[in-house]
């Protein structure tokens, strides 16, 4: 297991590309080790495990099959999955939604001989813009929330007016979606254990204490491991080492880059008011993904709330502006032979760059208030 582990991380196209980057990034500027920030990758880790915990008790495969049985048609289908993604990002990151929801979704819309482009990026979308609301959505506001070491009312109260304006987005988006009868009889479900559920969600609460600093974070890392080889050990097998590896490299390539006198001195410029952090926030996330976005800036800015909005909205947008979008693309890949990718491409470019303009031009206007 452990050399399958081992293959299967040096196999992840996503790490081996930021391995790439930071060999480039020498050649910028010397990166310091102390830039990685440990504590951020010690409560990935723990996250990672307990959301790990979560999906082998299989909670979103039963409420998949309980929202097929509450769904009239295919658009209302369609709207319960943007839904559970919206959601289930919250808790689960918008990653493991989108890697445990878009298979099941694919194999459903295939039975349908549904289009799938435009209801999978709206699903792909709302994992993204649903993630924005809490602390362990997704790892930007990790590294956000331990950079700034800001509190829980804080957050909320940045991350609540994104929430609501993205839900809207994406209701507003979906009606578009069409009416078809559906044709699918919901698979037998597995019996959820309510004990593993409320312990799995202990273990959430718990983290979410440790990425507050209301417990220490040390203390943390090393009870999720203790539970996680108390619950189910195989939970160390699925955890995504590569992703681990992938925020390492982040932080020495940001390192490099800060360490770089013009760009510095560029950055510096860049990040002198909160409407231009936010720009500039929502530009680099389209190039280099908003997660190193949200590491590079934070160096140079005090301006949280627009860093906040600008990585967050900036995931919208290209292929590349979050990393869930390129693990998203993974999942399409054994089911383009029935609709061909550059299709999806098209559709999935086009729809993010309308919810980019009116999500950042909402974002822009909300900032001047």
């Amino acid at each position: 297991t452990m050399v399958t582990v081992v293959r299967r991380t040096l196999h992840d196209k996503i790490f081996i590309i930021a391995l790439i980057c930071v060999g480039l990034s020498l050649f910028i500027g010397t990166p310091q080790l102390t830039a990685i920030n440990w504590a951020t990758i010690g409560t990935l880790f723990a996250l990672m495990i307990s959301v790990q915990l979560l999906r082998a008790m299989h909670l979103l495969d039963t409420l998949r099959d309980w929202l097929l049985v509450k769904s009239h048609d295919t658009r209302q289908m369609c709207q319960l999955f943007i839904l559970l993604a919206f959601g289930g990002s919250m808790i689960l990151t918008n990653d493991v939604a989108i890697l445990t929801l878009i298979p099941i979704f694919l194999t459903l819309a295939r039975r349908q001989h549904l289009a799938i482009a435009y209801p999978t990026t709206l699903i792909i979308m709302a994992a993204n813009l649903g993630s924005a609301f809490t602390p362990i959505g997704n790892p930007q506001n990790l590294f956000l929330v331990t950079f700034y070491h800001v509190n829980l009312f804080t957050f909320f109260k940045l991350s609540t007016p994104l929430m609501l304006a993205s839900l809207t987005l994406l209701v507003a988006l979906s009606w578009r979606l069409p009416r078809l009868p559906l044709t699918v009889t919901p698979t037998k479900s597995t019996p959820i254990s309510r004990s593993q559920i409320g312990l799995a969600g202990g273990l959430l609460s718990f983290i979410m204490l440790g990425i507050f600093n209301l417990v220490p974070i040390s203390l943390v890392i090393i009870g999720t491991i203790v539970v996680g080889l108390m619950i189910n050990r195989r939970v160390f097998r699925d955890v995504d080492y590569a992703l681990l590896l992938t925020f390492i490299c982040f932080f020495i390539f940001v390192s490099a880059i800060s360490h770089n006198p013009a760009i510095t001195h560029w950055l510096n410029q860049l990040t002198q008011t909160a409407p231009s952090v936010y720009i500039t926030g929502l530009i680099t996330s389209q190039v280099i993904s908003n997660v190193p976005a949200a590491i590079l800036l934070a160096n140079f800015t005090p301006h949280l709330s627009a860093l906040f909005l600008g990585v967050n909205i900036g995931g919208l947008g290209s292929l590349v502006a979050s990393l869930a979008n390129l693990l998203a693309l993974k999942q399409l890949l054994p089911f383009n032979d029935e609709q061909p990718l550059h299709h999806f491409l098209i559709v999935f470019t086009a729809l993010n760059g309308l919810g980019l303009f009116i999500l950042g031009l909402g974002g822009w206007f909300y900032l001047q208030l």
